[in-house]
């Protein structure tokens, strides 16, 4: 099987916490794996998850219990070294009136694609995080995803609200 990758990118940031996540799924030499990354402040966490519990619905993805698309995001880990619950709802998406790749999404050779599916939004809710908690009202998220068979081993890449 040829290797692959898709997976989405979500920021979500108040004037004092940030909390990122990326479900993804993944092809490669040992088979087919699906992940949920955790980005605080403060660390990095990858939960595995065997490639059954993926679903792509849509603007909607599944990983087992957790559920992430333009409505929001829905954690509910439970590890031995991570419990993660919580729901982030989502608001008044904006979306890009072109594709970012501009005219490298015609090109069949592109080894990674690019989609931006909101600049800037509306966030609303709470996440627990190893007991810590991470609270947005009417705060500020972003929305990309990735999908291709190898990332490139260079590249730049800056996201910021202003």
């Amino acid at each position: 099987m040829k290797s692959f990758f898709y997976g989405w990118y979500f920021k979500c940031q108040s004037d004092t916490q940030t909390f990122a996540v990326i479900p993804a799924i993944h092809q490669g030499k040992n088979g087919r794996t699906c992940s949920i990354q955790i980005i605080t402040d403060t660390e990095v966490q990858k939960i595995a998850f065997s490639s059954e519990n993926f679903c792509k619905r849509k603007k909607s993805l599944f990983i087992g219990k957790n559920q992430f698309g333009q409505k929001g995001i829905r954690l509910d880990i439970d590890t031995e070294d991570l419990k993660i619950k919580g729901v982030l709802k989502f608001r008044q998406m904006s979306p890009l009136k072109y594709n970012i790749m501009g005219p490298f999404v015609c090109m069949p050779f592109m080894e990674c694609r690019h989609q931006v599916w909101s600049m800037r939004h509306l966030v609303s809710g709470k996440i627990s995080v190893n007991k810590k908690e991470y609270l947005f009202s009417d705060d500020l998220g972003y929305w990309e995803g990735d999908e291709g068979y190898s990332f490139p081993h260079k590249y730049v890449w800056t996201q910021c609200f202003f």
